[in-house]
């Protein structure tokens, strides 16, 4: 690697980090503001409120990762461009492919990242996140773990375990409710499917066992009350978010097992991996528009690539709903997009004018 390359690489890197950074923190920021309004009648503490702002900006950190990458390219190269340093370097003898190639090699790194942040960061932050709102709200924690399945507390005489959980249907499946009473345990109840319907959640078709008559008996529906531990989902709050790609491949692997219908999951599941591919499909359009266009100033460049993510994630948010409605396949819809725009990222990189 010649000196101009790491000069450009340097530079590359370090725009890519304080852009990336820098908008994940002021988006996190207006997260913090929209929700506040939601939730100030709780009394929320300055500390609970910083701290929700550390838990959900990395979130954003993922998302942004492959805008920010467009707009350093843009500003990068978009300078060089302006400045004539291309042209320089072009009749110096240098070729452009080569110049770009490093940087190749770097989207393909930072989609590494990009994918390396939502699976050992972002989606457990999130899950904090959600712990965090709930415990301001309701003045106690949201007792929640997942292991192969979901257990939570719900008051302090109620377990519940169930093997599925679907936000979208309100609906838990193989549920197990452990009902306890002087700090032992007074009955269990066994049941195939609890729903919700519309002031409480209901469980179906099981046994209960009476563990101080020592009785036990099938019974039809038996009300349990509120869940308040798991309507957080209620608030548009996405199961995927809090799930890492290798928690909602084996919850999607339950699901098929179990014979439910799992489009929505499917999608969200192949997102996660389709998603930081985007960083690489970023690069490409930057460099083959700074290689192409004589570039205007930082904030012009900045201005582009704004109008270029935008216009992308408008296809790929589309893209994603019409895999969710059945009307792509699970796999594809979350990849035709980003496809699409590295094929012709790539078609304008190999045509690029030495």
């Amino acid at each position: 690697m010649n000196t101009i390359t790491r000069c450009y690489v340097k530079s590359m890197v370090l725009h890519v980090l304080v852009i990336a950074v820098g908008f994940a923190a002021v988006m996190g920021t207006f997260e913090v503001i929209d929700k506040l309004d939601r939730i100030v009648k709780f009394s929320p503490s300055f500390s609970d409120m910083a701290l929700f702002w550390g838990y959900i900006t990395p979130k954003y950190f993922k998302y942004l990762l492959p805008m920010s990458v467009l707009t350093a390219t843009l500003m990068v190269f978009g300078q060089a461009s302006r400045y004539n340093e291309l042209t320089a370097y072009k009749a110096a003898g240098g070729r452009l492919k080569k110049l770009f190639l490093p940087f190749i090699v770097i989207a393909i790194l930072l989609s590494c990242v990009d994918f390396a942040v939502d699976e050992y960061v972002s989606s457990r932050f999130n899950l904090q996140a959600n712990n965090l709102l709930f415990r301001i709200k309701n003045k106690r924690d949201r007792l929640v773990y997942k292991t192969a399945d979901i257990w939570f507390m719900e008051k302090k005489d109620m377990i519940i375990n169930a093997g599925l959980y679907m936000p979208d249907q309100k609906a838990l499946y193989d549920v197990t409710a452990i009902i306890t009473k002087e700090a032992a345990i007074a009955e269990i109840i066994k049941g195939k499917v609890c729903t919700w319907d519309g002031s409480q959640w209901v469980i179906r078709d099981g046994m209960r066992y009476e563990l101080d008559t020592l009785k036990a008996g099938h019974f039809e529906a038996i009300p349990l009350g509120q869940f308040s531990a798991i309507n957080v989902y209620d608030e548009n709050e996405l199961l995927a978010d809090e799930l890492p790609f290798s928690e909602l491949r084996a919850y999607n692997k339950r699901l098929k097992a179990a014979g439910y219908n799992n489009q929505k999951s499917l999608v969200d599941m192949y997102a996660k991996l389709a998603y930081p591919f985007t960083c690489m499909v970023m690069m490409f359009l930057g460099i083959a528009i700074s290689s192409r266009f004589k570039m205007g100033s930082g904030l012009i460049n900045a201005g582009i690539a704004i109008v270029i993510s935008l216009l992308y994630w408008i296809a790929y948010a589309m893209a994603i709903s019409f895999g969710y409605s059945g009307m792509f396949g699970a796999f594809a819809a979350p990849w035709i997009v980003p496809l699409i725009f590295a094929a012709a990222g790539f078609y304008l990189y190999v045509s690029m004018p030495e």
